[in-house]
């Protein structure tokens, strides 16, 4: 029985953990690990209600097995709550501009998003913007909202 409540506790924090690697800052994007982020994150609540009853009848006869309990309820409001597209979708705060030179953290295989206006060029590394997916931005006079 304590083999089966350790796979439990893995496989619960694994169904909590999963949804939140695919949208980790600057990751690239697979389509597997969406697969995977998906498939936790339906399965999620299943696990969890399985897990909570197998810890409960046990804890009658070893009272230890509360701890394993208490985790699985914990995983069972995580995987509830939507915290992915708050990590997800998270405002872009601060966007400094800088001249390509002095900007140490782009690759010359990087892709960018690229807009001139009035002979103002910007350029927007897409892997910045696939964090926060959009950025709220001005050329002179003109808005933009460069999004990915």
């Amino acid at each position: 029985m304590k083999k089966l409540l350790l796979f439990l506790v893995i496989l619960n924090l694994a169904v909590v953990v999963a949804p939140a690697i695919p949208v980790m800052y600057l990751m690239a994007h697979s389509p597997w690990m969406l697969r995977i982020a998906y498939i936790a994150k339906m399965l999620g609540p299943a696990v969890t209600a399985i897990s909570c009853l197998i810890a409960a009848g046990v804890v009658y006869r070893w009272r230890w097995a509360l701890v394993p309990l208490a985790l699985f309820l914990v995983c069972g409001v995580l995987v509830r709550v939507n915290y992915i597209e708050q990590m997800m979708f998270s405002p872009a705060h601060g966007a400094e501009m800088t001249n390509i030179g002095s900007f140490h953290d782009i690759l010359d295989t990087d892709m960018v998003i690229g807009v001139t206006i009035g002979g103002e060029t910007r350029a927007y590394p897409v892997r910045y913007l696939a964090y926060h997916h959009m950025l709220n931005d001005r050329i002179g006079e003109t808005a933009l909202l460069p999004n990915y």
